[in-house]
């Protein structure tokens, strides 16, 4: 295989000139560069990648770390995809790898993903997923750049004030309510369990707007053995067991929605003509429910880039500690929701 000195001869230029044209950097006129690139197409020069981290000390490879879920879901891969492509324009490379820990270990005692533990393998981390703060105590043990999704991050709140990005889930909650309170809905029950920071943080936001319109939040939060589609589906069942039922649903995440809908649907209750149902997440597995499901965006793309963008800034200056960034959110109203029956 051709060398770099093969093309600084084949150039007629020196290594360091060839080194500077490959490289963009330092001084070099335009007439010797296309000598150069010349001189690597003819000869079929490929640069070694793995010596040029090394004259870098970096690895230029970031690691998208998974935390404390058995598979990644739409929103998770769409932000994965996001922070590939802000880092691949930075010149770094993306990892993926999946990590599942006790909250209750220490940080010195954490096993750590291979990835993470060998000097040089990644330069820095993205934690998506449910991690703790024990794991942030490794990292930083490691001394190793990380940056937080904060929304699923279970931890006191002194710890996202930096190096975190997280969407306001609170106020589009908040607006998600308002949307079903304007088509006319004064029955409205949340579905979530609010044992779960998340879902709690969603529940105050329906709270809130429920309580502005002077009428009283119910629904069901208990947290029980299952989760997701399960837990909605039980949920959307207790609600039409006693009492009046509610006009609308407002379920925590999109699967809880999905829960609900299977349930509504068992009951022949039609959507949204006898029962308004919003989601949050925009999750694109759940587009092909008919009619589609409203839900809240968090907007997985801007939220992949401005992690990866977090990162990049960290990298670029060691130590340094970058104030916390809250997304806004937007509620999008689709066929699953309506008036009323009455006021049909």
């Amino acid at each position: 295989m051709a060398t770099v000195r093969d093309v600084a001869r084949r150039a007629g230029v020196s290594i360091a000139t060839v080194s500077r044209v490959l490289n963009g950097s330092g001084y070099f006129d335009e007439a010797t560069a296309r000598k150069v690139r010349k001189a690597v197409e003819e000869l079929g020069y490929r640069p070694n990648i793995h010596w040029r981290r090394l004259s870098r000390q970096a690895s230029q490879t970031v690691c998208f770390l998974l935390g404390n879920r058995d598979a990644m879901n739409s929103m998770q891969m769409k932000v994965l995809m996001s922070c590939e492509r802000a880092l691949n324009e930075a010149g770094f490379d993306l990892v993926f790898a999946s990590f599942r820990y006790s909250a209750g270990v220490p940080g010195s005692r954490l096993d750590l993903p291979r990835l993470l533990v060998h000097q040089g393998a990644v330069d820095g981390v993205i934690l998506a997923g449910v991690h703790y703060s024990n794991l942030l105590e490794a990292l930083s043990r490691l001394k190793l750049p990380y940056v937080v999704m904060g929304n699923t991050f279970v931890g006191t709140r002194d710890e996202l004030k930096t190096d975190s990005i997280t969407y306001d889930d609170v106020a589009g909650a908040y607006e998600a309510t308002q949307c079903l309170l304007r088509l006319g809905h004064r029955r409205i029950a949340f579905v979530g369990d609010v044992s779960l920071p998340w879902f709690r943080r969603r529940h105050g936001g329906y709270s809130l707007a429920m309580s502005r319109a002077g009428l009283e939040a119910f629904g069901v939060t208990a947290s029980w053995e299952i989760r997701n589609i399960d837990y909605g589906q039980l949920a959307a069942a207790e609600l039409l067991r006693d009492g009046p039922p509610p006009t609308a649903i407002f379920a925590g995440n999109d699967e809880i929605a999905a829960g609900v809908w299977k349930e509504l649907v068992k009951r022949r209750i039609e959507i949204p003509r006898q029962m308004s149902l919003m989601g949050f997440g925009d999750r694109e597995e759940f587009s092909l429910l008919e009619p589609p499901l409203a839900s809240v965006s968090v907007f997985q793309e801007r939220l992949g880039a401005e992690l990866a963008q977090m990162l990049l800034a960290k990298l670029g200056r060691p130590g340094l500690r970058i104030p916390a960034r809250t997304l806004p959110c937007k509620v999008l109203e689709r066929g699953s929701v309506g008036p009323p029956p009455a006021a049909r």
